[in-house]
């Protein structure tokens, strides 16, 4: 029975643990809460995705919204509500132009 669905976020979380006792506690901000959520929601849908639970598309469309998400945290400085909109509205885009792209392949 594949597992890869437990393993991977199991191996991330141990790797954000590790993280917890070296000099990283100092340096968290939102930008870092975000690239912890995002790693750890990309990692539970890659192991469905080995697993064979998620077809390729979704992990590409999540993979592709994560990165696109973490990177936003980092280059804009906006306010909490906005960065929430910014990021449904990626989503959305995100998700029609991978559903017209594996519509007509």
């Amino acid at each position: 029975m594949k597992r890869w669905t437990f393993v991977l976020p199991f191996i991330y979380f141990l790797f954000l643990f590790a993280l917890a006792f070296m000099d990283f506690p100092r340096q968290i901000n939102r930008q870092w809460m975000w690239v912890q959520i995002g790693g750890l929601i990309f990692m539970i849908v890659l192991g469905g995705y080995l697993d064979g639970s998620i077809p390729e598309g979704e992990l590409t469309a999540i993979g592709a919204f994560t990165l696109l998400w973490l990177a936003l945290a980092f280059i804009i400085n906006i306010r909490r509500e906005y960065f929430t909109l910014l990021g449904l509205i990626i989503e959305l885009a995100l998700v029609v132009l991978i559903e017209k792209i594996l519509l007509t392949s």
